[in-house]
């Protein structure tokens, strides 16, 4: 029985996906087709709540959000093989990470002070 187990199969590795392939097929096109509606009726109700424009909806569902998903699943449903991430790489994501995580860091730090010195209300 123990025959047909692979020992070095691990469940939890995969393969990162590399970009979506170019050019686009007609499937891709469908998605950046729905995606752009999703962005447009998102940008109509922001438009709307500020004054902008006229409201035409009351209840702002989450179905223009839906459509936004819907259109970046079919642009990635063909996707270029993975690359494997050298060091430089790696050393590059780490850095952007940690620029990222101390501006988020910075931009909290404001909130909570702004927050609780009864400046915002």
């Amino acid at each position: 029985m123990s025959g047909y187990r692979v020992h070095s199969f691990d469940p939890n590795a995969y393969e990162q996906p590399g970009p979506p392939l170019k050019p686009y097929n007609w499937v891709q096109w469908t998605g950046i087709g729905i995606g752009c509606v999703g962005a447009a009726l998102i940008a109509i109700e922001l438009l709307g709540r500020f004054g902008v424009i006229p409201r035409w909806v009351d209840d702002f569902s989450a179905m223009p959000f839906m459509l936004l998903v819907i259109g970046m699943t079919l642009v990635n449903s063909r996707r270029a093989p993975g690359t494997e991430i050298g060091p430089e790489q790696r050393a590059k994501t780490k850095r952007t990470l940690l620029v990222t995580a101390a501006i988020c860091a910075v931009i909290l730090g404001a909130v909570v002070a702004i927050e609780f010195s009864g400046a915002a209300g």
